[in-house]
């Protein structure tokens, strides 16, 4: 009974992580901003369209990489929704303060 209880948190946890849309985040029109900008796409993603000047981590190696990002807004540059809550997620409980986000699809 309590492994089956355990396995459901886990599941819960890990939909409501990738899933559920992150409060207080707008999306943000253009690229002209005072923030520092981190491309969460993957690297093949990210050649094909690159940004000048953003800060490329995919979300597989931003806890790796979490120090290379400064302290100052933010703004996520991702390719889907999974990609955005994730990494806003994960940004938000090392305390960074995220401006807002963009998405970049295969058709942009």
């Amino acid at each position: 009974m309590l492994t089956s209880i355990i396995i459901i948190l886990l599941l819960v946890t890990l939909i409501f992580n990738r899933y559920v849309p992150v409060r207080n985040l707008q999306a943000v029109k253009g690229l002209d901003h005072d923030a520092v900008f981190v491309d969460l796409r993957d690297y093949q993603d990210s050649a094909k369209n690159p940004v000048t000047g953003a800060i490329n981590i995919p979300c597989g190696y931003l806890k790796r990489y979490i120090k290379e990002i400064p302290k100052e807004q933010i703004v996520i540059i991702a390719s889907n929704e999974i990609e955005k809550n994730f990494g806003a997620r994960l940004l938000k409980k090392y305390g960074y303060n995220i401006k807002g986000y963009t998405i970049t699809g295969p058709s942009q």
